[in-house]
């Protein structure tokens, strides 16, 4: 039973979907951000550049999460993100695979414990038999 993952996204591309989801879910799927916004709501353990921000952003829109539009307003950039279908669901997928996975931790934990109780059953009952 291997766990299924939907998305390959990686940590940095994973920190900009939550915030922009976080964002467009308040407005029906639509935001408008500035590269700073995003920047400052990225955790700091990331080493995010400010030159990793557009490829990572049009990576996820060749993903299919949004669709981005740059806008220049009184001389600073502005991102108009709208949300897909895939982007909507970006939430409900990662609480799924954490569950998924929680569970997974869970049946291993259980099996090993299980394991552990049958070998020390086996060795007790062939002392108890052959070791009298």
């Amino acid at each position: 039973m291997a766990l299924e993952k939907n998305s390959t996204l990686t940590k940095k591309e994973k920190a900009i979907m939550r915030y922009v989801y976080n964002a467009a879910s308040k407005n029906k799927g639509v935001c408008i951000m500035r590269p700073v916004d995003i920047f400052s709501n990225i955790s700091y353990d990331l080493e995010f550049d400010s030159d990793e921000l557009e490829p990572t952003l049009k990576n996820l829109e060749l993903d299919d999460y949004f669709d981005l539009t740059k806008t220049d307003k009184r001389g600073e950039l502005y991102y108009c993100i709208n949300l897909h279908k895939k982007g909507l669901a970006f939430a409900r997928d990662e609480a799924s695979f954490k569950k998924k996975l929680a569970f997974k931790i869970v049946i291993a934990v259980i099996s090993g414990a299980c394991t552990a109780i049958v070998g020390w059953l086996i060795k007790f009952i062939l002392n108890q038999t052959v070791g009298m």
